[in-house]
């Protein structure tokens, strides 16, 4: 199985109408993956195939389809031909007049971008999504009155002279942020 960082860099290069035409598959166990602009392609032509839509650690988000081995005549469109690219990784290059007459690789990665975007995420990636922007809130610098609200609400009767001297030091460092 090829890194999934080399994946995204072959996937990333396509300047020429003749890159845009090839569907590169990347063996992972039993299954044939597709993924991103490769993922795009195997869709439009089987729109059963189910897309998964993940969020990366680093923060991106990545699209991909799969099928069994077993399925690649299936899943090979008519006129297209195979051709292995690794021990582990075959392309399918697609006929040239899939492509409309007047079709340009910007005008394909417009419509490839709008399609990702079109997809949704899965429900592990939505939950990575609001856990970070409820850490994001929480590291967020504070405002004026929340400073407020914690100084009202310091029992200083109940803490011994060192404890309010950190709790003031805290709360000027908080000020200062926000000024």
């Amino acid at each position: 199985m090829s890194q999934l960082k080399e994946i995204l860099q072959i996937e990333i290069e396509r300047n020429t109408l003749e890159q845009c035409t090839a569907i590169h598959l990347f063996r992972e166990g039993t299954f044939y993956r597709a993924y991103e602009w490769s993922a795009w392609l195997c869709q439009r032509f089987f729109p059963e195939l189910k897309v998964t839509h993940r969020l990366l650690k680093s923060g991106d988000d990545i699209v991909f389809v799969g099928f069994p081995l077993t399925s690649i005549d299936r899943y090979t469109p008519q006129g297209a031909t195979i051709a292995p690219t690794g021990e582990n990784s075959i392309d399918i290059i697609l006929p040239a007049d899939v492509l409309p007459a007047d079709a340009k690789t910007e005008m394909l990665a417009g419509d490839f971008t709008n399609w990702k975007q079109s997809q949704p995420l899965t429900e592990a990636s939505k939950k990575k999504v609001e856990e970070s922007r409820v850490e994001a809130a929480r590291n967020a610098h504070p405002r004026l009155t929340d400073v407020m609200l914690r100084i009202l609400a310091f029992p200083i009767e109940q803490r011994s002279p060192m404890e309010c001297m950190v709790f003031l030091a805290d709360m000027k460092k908080q000020i200062s942020e926000i000024i």
